[in-house]
């Protein structure tokens, strides 16, 4: 989604929330129904999500769920996406904007409170240490991250709750990055953590903190030479089986955990029974065992979209281990994050591990040619079925002297073989340059070239290269492909 589509739906949503707060101040009272506007209008809380969408977080997910399903639809969680832009700093903006009133929750992972100097959560991106869904869930349901969360007082934000999300795995560009000679001189892309970039240095790597569209970037050219993320997660972002194909499936570098954060000025404002129906769907989220199946779910489909799985050795890992030693050194320097870790050994002690993914048959070694793209071929990634209107205010606005609008253009690819939409009856061809592809009617000439990209959805945003007739560039390229099948 483009930065002006964030900032209309930015504007949509903050009047839609001064509208509801404005409802508040006016009936005023105490009970329920007068603070949430009258019986027929729901209390709209705003979530600030720094995702593209929601469901990239299933936790958060079930979290906003569950608020509308306890309050019978009375209090309501809109999730204000992109928030941060995807700038390297969107979570610390998240922690800043809570506090300050500018939106009313917030979700950031664990990981970025060390860079805002609380140092309550650094336990849980200890490299390897929490490595399986089942303690994840066990470190969550023994209180240990409730005592994390009182570290966050002096930041001016309450905490709801702390989430479990995916274990983040290494993801490679060219090979798979297994045991530490395949991480020396490594740029690595990682969220903004000092304790993730702390880990990623003992292994001869550099991190490189960037978010989304600043990783993808990086790898597009060629400055980042892999990143962490979770099985799932990369599976839902279809850029990646192309970008950064190889997984390590055995190897947690550490989890992703969220904490729900909340304005306390907002939390206050609210009745005690809207304040329980949060605290009560946080409590549901943390517990949800859903999550642990995440992973297995995708493993198929994203072998079929070209990614390959490699697995560290026994020898890999205790080599890993042991590059980890100075990182933990410097962590028991703090007695709190010292006896923290010791309980979560414990726990991981007598926690039984849930067993590690099957690999999918033939799902190893070395991403096909056709995955991989490249000049001349067609990424699997591009087949299916695109749909985009064209109106009449489209064409006024480019400036285009079309009038027979509306216009819905259904075009599907398919190996590098189109048809429908504006190409003509008789189909065509396309191929593929790194972010760049040539259109080849077989009806009208001549070939076309655009850049493009993928969003999350797998919808296609294509840019005209030049030249190329103006009526051309309006009819197919004006509007984003959006994927329908």
């Amino acid at each position: 989604m483009s930065q002006t589509t964030n900032r209309i739906r930015l504007a949509t949503l903050a009047v839609a929330a001064t509208a509801a707060l404005a409802a508040t101040a006016c009936t005023g009272g105490g009970d329920r129904k007068d603070k949430a506007g009258g019986s027929n209008e729901p209390l709209v809380l705003r979530l600030a999500n720094t995702n593209g969408q929601l469901d990239f977080t299933p936790a958060v997910v079930d979290f906003v769920d569950r608020v509308e399903e306890l309050s019978d639809g009375e209090l309501r969680i809109e999730a204000v996406d992109e928030w941060g832009d995807f700038a390297s700093d969107a979570e610390q903006q998240v922690v800043q904007d809570v506090a300050g009133g500018v939106v009313d929750l917030g979700w950031v992972g664990t990981r970025v409170f060390d860079t805002v100097d609380v140092n309550s959560f650094q336990a849980l991106t200890a490299p390897m240490l929490i490595d399986s869904y089942a303690l994840e869930s066990a470190v969550i349901e023994s209180g240990i991250t409730e005592e994390m969360m009182q570290g966050l007082d002096d930041l001016g934000v309450a905490a709801l709750g702390v989430l479990p999300d995916g274990l983040r795995r290494p993801i490679g560009v060219t090979g798979p990055i297994v045991g530490p000679a395949d991480w020396r001189g490594l740029t690595f892309g990682t969220l903004r953590s000092n304790g993730q970039a702390e880990a990623i240095r003992a292994l001869g790597a550099t991190p490189a903190q960037v978010h989304r569209e600043g990783r993808e970037a990086g790898l597009e050219r060629g400055s980042i030479q892999g990143f962490e993320t979770s099985i799932w997660s990369h599976r839902h972002d279809p850029e990646l089986a192309v970008l950064a194909p190889y997984v390590t499936s055995n190897v947690t570098l550490w989890p992703q955990m969220d904490v729900l954060l909340a304005n306390p000025a907002r939390l206050e404002a609210l009745t005690g029974e809207q304040r329980r129906w949060l605290e009560q769907a946080a409590h549901y989220a943390a517990r949800s065992a859903a999550l642990a199946d995440t992973d297995a779910q995708v493993l198929n489909q994203s072998c079929a979209s070209g990614v390959r799985f490699a697995e560290a050795s026994d020898a890999d890992l205790a080599a890993l281990e042991a590059a980890f030693a100075p990182v933990y050194a410097k962590l028991r320097q703090q007695p709190e994050t010292k006896a923290l870790i010791e309980r979560i050994q414990t726990l991981k002690q007598s926690t039984a591990a849930e067993p590690e993914p099957a690999l999918p048959p033939d799902c190893t070694g070395k991403v096909p040619e056709q995955a991989a793209g490249g000049p001349g071929r067609a990424p699997e990634r591009l087949n299916g079925t695109y749909r985009y209107m064209l109106t009449q205010e489209d064409a006024d606005k480019a400036g285009d002297p079309e009038k027979g609008l509306p216009q819905v253009n259904t075009i599907t690819l398919k190996d590098g073989q189109l048809e429908g939409g504006c190409f003509g009856t008789q189909g065509g061809t396309y191929t593929v340059d790194d972010d760049r592809i040539t259109f080849d009617s077989t009806e009208y000439d001549p070939n076309v070239t655009v850049s493009f990209s993928v969003d999350e959805e797998g919808n296609l945003h294509l840019t005209p290269i030049r030249p190329i007739d103006p009526g051309i560039a309006f009819t197919c390229f004006y509007k984003p492909w959006t994927k329908i099948d």
